[in-house]
């Protein structure tokens, strides 16, 4: 799957939105930070991500696809010279794969996770705090590496995504066919 070219202006909008989530993570309090959580778009889903294992944001760069891997393993990609591999999470977890116009970004996990690994996403959103959402029942059938769910404010349904999980799963490593 090779990713369009970006557009100038698209590029700079994503820079923008990183500049500003980083200055608001280096100006929030440190009680507020351990609240907050990263809002992300996968296909059709929100997700809630703990800060602390994500890594970086970025616009969707070519994939090189691995011969003999699952259909959810889309390849590997190179982030600033580092090779991450790349997940489909709706696919691995037995949905419709993610469709090229809603693959547009790519989550690099965080170095804490040990993985050099990127999720597919439709778009990041921003932060979200823990005091502005309200808790909703658990869905039934939820993946293990999904936890609560929340409305936020907006009326959004949000699951958290727990990413030590998720690599912790033996699909995750099992990518081979």
């Amino acid at each position: 799957m090779n990713a369009p070219m970006e557009h100038p202006k698209h590029m700079a909008n994503l820079r923008d939105f990183s500049a500003q989530l980083a200055q608001r993570l280096a100006e929030a309090p440190a009680r507020e930070m351990q609240a907050a959580r990263l809002g992300v778009r996968i296909g059709n889903r929100g997700y809630l991500l703990d800060m602390t294992s994500v890594g970086e944001v970025v616009p969707l760069t070519s994939i090189a696809r691995v011969p003999w891997t699952r259909p959810w393993f889309r390849g590997m990609a190179n982030v600033r010279g580092r090779l991450v591999g790349v997940y489909d999470l709706p696919q691995m977890a037995g949905e419709e794969p993610l469709r090229d116009e809603q693959a547009q970004q790519l989550l690099v996990l965080g170095e804490s996770l040990k993985v050099n690994a990127a999720l597919l996403i439709s778009r990041a959103f921003g932060l979200r705090s823990a005091k502005d959402l309200d808790a909703l029942p658990e869905a039934e059938g939820a993946a293990a590496w999904e936890g609560a769910r929340f409305r936020d404010s907006g009326g959004m349904t949000l699951t958290e995504l727990n990413l030590a999980r998720l690599v912790a799963d033996e699909r995750f490593a099992s990518i081979g066919i």
